[in-house]
């Protein structure tokens, strides 16, 4: 009998911590919503590995990423840039010497960056794992289940800045065990960016393909 009623006090115990870490880990959430919804620029170092599953592959690139309010970013890599003023999309490949211009159409299939997080936190379920450090930093680790089963992106796992509620790592697996890993570095929150970054000043000698 005292073996019955300790298990059940463990249960509720367990129950309980269950119920706290679920209240901890949406509000660990609407912090982050609050953060990016609010948040009127931010510039960073990025390094993005995809791992393709069936051939065991891992591409690695790295770059600089420029965002403001008004859906306009800035995308630059050793071979690309990208760059959006909210309405039109330049895609300037350096080494082919090409620019597609076209109308930036937004998407849940495909969000823009600042949406991106936003999205993870809309449409999947939060679960806090536990407390880690990015470098020196530290931060909340939290599991992001989708609501919907049959959704391309099957799991994410983000590393939140405890500090600035930033997410400094997301890994996500998709339905293909495909493995994408964001990291971002050097994050500058409210810096005021000019709008000339936002837009792209064509040279002469590059060929443009319109596809408006």
């Amino acid at each position: 009998m005292p073996f019955r009623k300790n298990l059940f006090f463990i249960c509720l115990f367990f129950s309980f911590t269950f119920v706290a870490a679920q209240e901890k880990a949406d509000d660990i959430v609407a912090k982050i919503r609050q953060t990016y919804e609010k948040m009127e620029s931010l510039k960073g170092d990025f390094e993005q590995q995809y791992t393709w599953s069936l051939a065991g592959e891992t591409q690695v690139l790295n770059g600089t990423l420029y965002l403001k309010k008004g859906d306009r970013y800035r995308v630059e890599t050793p071979n690309q840039m990208i760059i959006t003023d909210g309405k039109t999309v330049w895609t300037y490949s350096l080494d082919k010497k090409q620019v597609l211009v076209d109308r930036l159409e937004k998407s849940k299939e495909n969000p823009l960056p600042r949406d991106l997080i936003l999205k993870y936190t809309r449409d999947f379920k939060p679960r806090l794992l536990r407390s880690e450090k990015v470098g020196a930093v530290d931060c909340y680790v939290i599991a992001l289940t989708p609501r919907d089963e049959n959704a391309f992106v099957q799991s994410v796992t983000a590393w939140i800045d405890k500090s600035i509620w930033l997410a400094l790592r997301i890994e996500q697996v998709d339905i293909n065990d495909n493995k994408t890993v964001y990291l971002l570095k050097n994050a500058q929150r409210n810096l005021p960016l000019a709008d000339g970054l936002f837009s792209l000043k064509i040279p002469e000698d590059v060929e443009i393909v319109d596809m408006r």
